[in-house]
């Protein structure tokens, strides 16, 4: 049996959890390297000391579709790493949702916000935020683990959901992260949006150290597909 690197946490433990549920086995792309248990890379490209844990101001809920928890290329969970005491994890159901993940938002109510654009209906019936929440206690941010398609459609399809406000990432804290990191073309990462929502919420030094976090598995997740290439100095 190969020994975890790091303690695991809520992501880990619903991968386990889903796995053991799973009728069949998912097989991702690259499913026959060996990889490392706690960061998911091919083995010589494992960027486990890289971890450190701290403390985020902001709590996030990070809602999985099926299909998405068992990604080794999956960045959802870079959250869990460096955040592992404000950070849950729960599959998402459309009619069905877990009866802990209602007792979270129960317990955050009145501080939850979706991290999600703005829809004509959700601006319509007022339920689209253009500015955080005043910040006397930590805001829940949920965040919808999956491809841009599935994650629209577990917003729009889940009654339970329609309550909460959305929020979206400014246009000018998306023109900062291009000019700090990485060119992107606008599709960003899970743990990059993450990122820059730390950064408005004024949470300067985590947002900056998920941000480098994202780059480094970046880094080593093409190190761990080209094989031949070492990764970029973190």
């Amino acid at each position: 049996m190969t020994t975890l690197k790091h303690p695991p946490h809520c992501v880990d433990r619903l991968r386990t959890q889903a796995k053991q549920d799973s009728r069949r086995e998912f097989v991702a792309r690259g499913a026959n390297a060996q990889r490392c248990p706690s960061c998911l890379m091919a083995s010589f490209a494992c960027f486990c000391d890289q971890r450190q844990a701290q403390t985020s101001p902001v709590h996030f809920t990070l809602l999985y579709h099926y299909t998405e928890i068992h990604k080794p290329t999956n960045s959802g969970r870079l959250i869990a790493d460096l955040f592992p005491k404000q950070t849950e994890a729960y599959i998402w159901s459309r009619t069905e949702p877990e009866p802990l993940l209602l007792e979270r938002l129960k317990a955050h109510q009145g501080r939850n916000v979706i991290l999600f654009p703005g829809t004509d209906k959700r601006e319509a019936a007022g339920t689209h935020l253009t500015e955080l929440p005043p910040q006397d206690s930590p805001l829940n941010i949920i965040v919808l683990d999956a491809t841009w398609r599935l994650a629209s459609k577990m917003l729009h399809q889940s009654r339970w959901l329609d309550s909460i406000p959305t929020f979206a990432i400014h246009d000018e804290a998306i023109r900062s992260f291009k000019v700090r990191h990485a060119k992107h073309d606008n599709q960003f990462a899970t743990a990059e949006v993450a990122a820059m929502l730390l950064a408005q919420a004024d949470a300067t030094e985590q947002s900056q150290a998920l941000a480098q976090y994202y780059q480094t598995f970046n880094d080593h997740s093409m190190w761990s597909r080209r094989r031949q290439h070492s990764p970029k100095p973190t």
